[in-house]
């Protein structure tokens, strides 16, 4: 059965809708005030994601949300279909250069700073040995048909099972080795309207992003719960500064001196991935459709 990648952005849903999902985000459980206060919902027009807090004024989400141009974002809410919660608008937003064949990341920048505390984001040390498990939190959806209606935050402990994202044939081999990973699946997974959420990977400081929700690698009848694919957040740090001005906050290490400098900077890749996949790479976004076939590695 061919494999069919889907970028989790919800469409179509508006912050008026009501949950009534059956379980959350896909295997996982509800979330508490205070847990994740700076997991935000970042709503457009024509469409919801999820995103995290890494500056004062600044959301890291990913690259698919940001070019639908999101007007506003919640901060601290459990559920953003409700009163509660700090509401901000958004005044302007940038998708990394070619996220569709490179990093599927973006940034929201807010009207003014929020009153939660950004969170930090992994170092590339934290990188080179990805936690056997890591946390994923988003407003998405929670059924594997992908189907129902859900504004409230969810969380859950996933396997990272593809840590350098060389053996998926959904990974961006302009990127890989190292540049995304893969993890989730079994039943427990990102769904719709978790794009742009934050894999949290635990460090001595506590949790920091060390993932950004991309998309999923979906079954007929089963966009969700098969597993997802993932990008590195320290990959790209130093394209978050340049653009936007802001020094972010980073995790320390295991270890007792931090990696170099260097290894934060934006890595391009090999063609790694699995070469000759059928695959089709598809971003349900309002207005069009963005679908290619993965090209085998050159000779």
């Amino acid at each position: 059965m061919k494999q069919i990648v889907l970028a989790f952005s919800l469409l179509g849903f508006t912050a008026a809708a009501t949950w009534a999902g059956p379980t959350p985000i896909v295997g996982g459980t509800t979330t508490k005030a205070g847990d994740w206060p700076d997991v935000v919902a970042v709503l457009a027009a024509d469409g919801a994601c999820s995103g995290t807090l890494i500056a004062p004024d600044l959301v890291l989400t990913a690259g698919h949300c940001a070019a639908l141009s999101p007007h506003v974002v919640v901060v601290d809410t459990l559920d953003y279909g409700k009163p509660g919660g700090e509401t901000i608008d958004v005044v302007r937003s940038y998708a990394y250069p070619r996220w569709q064949e490179t990093y599927d990341v973006g940034v929201v920048e807010l009207a003014h700073p929020a009153h939660a505390k950004p969170r930090a984001i992994a170092r590339a040390c934290s990188g080179r040995t990805i936690a056997s498990e890591i946390r994923i939190v988003g407003f998405g959806l929670t059924d594997t048909a992908g189907a129902g209606d859900n504004s409230r935050l969810h969380q859950a402990a996933i396997a990272v099972d593809d840590p350098r994202c060389t053996e998926a044939p959904g990974c961006n081999a302009a990127i890989a080795p190292d540049g995304e990973f893969t993890a989730g699946g079994h039943g427990t997974d990102s769904c719709f309207g978790d794009s742009g959420g934050p894999a949290f990977a635990k460090t001595p400081s506590g949790y920091a992003v060390l993932g950004v929700v991309s998309r999923g690698m979906a079954l007929a009848g089963r966009p969700c719960g098969n597993g997802g694919i993932y990008v590195r957040a320290d990959k790209v740090v130093p394209w978050i500064e340049r653009t936007t001005g802001r020094e972010l906050v980073r995790a320390p290490c295991d270890q007792p001196a931090d990696a170099p400098a260097a290894d934060d900077e934006e890595a391009g890749g090999g063609c790694t991935a699995a070469a000759g996949a059928d695959l089709a790479v598809i971003a349900l976004v309002a207005g069009f459709v963005w679908r290619r076939r993965r090209a085998p590695c050159a000779a």
